[in-house]
């Protein structure tokens, strides 16, 4: 028989947004690896190569420019983590509103409606 024209548009559409909500899952799944400290040995290596620079100045103005440029590093890495996390908040506000919008077709893929 002659199934509506909603019908098969939701048939293409729930898919298509199971396949933007999957890539978008895959997205924020890869942009949190990073932040995961897996050479920890080398971060503490660095830190320790940081306290040793401190600990050789003997030019208090100099300790004082060293100290300011790593203040303001911080700052500059504490703004793109902001950044981060306002882009991983709008994808997640998205991959939402797509599970909202699958869970309200509740039709399957197959074209076939349920009894």
């Amino acid at each position: 028989m002659f199934q509506p024209q909603t019908s098969v548009f939701m048939n293409i559409l729930r898919p298509f947004l199971l396949f933007i909500s999957i890539l978008l899952f895959g997205w924020l799944f890869m942009s949190n690896i990073n932040l995961i400290n897996v050479a920890k040995t080398l971060n503490e290596a660095e830190i320790g190569s940081e306290v040793g620079k401190v600990n050789a100045f003997t030019n208090i103005d100099r300790l004082k420019e060293f100290t300011i440029e790593k203040i303001n590093y911080l700052e500059l890495i504490r703004e793109r983590f902001s950044e981060n996390a306002i882009i991983r908040i709008v994808v997640i506000s998205v991959l939402v509103m797509i599970q909202i919008a699958l869970y309200a077709m509740r039709g399957n893929f197959s074209g076939t409606t349920r009894p």
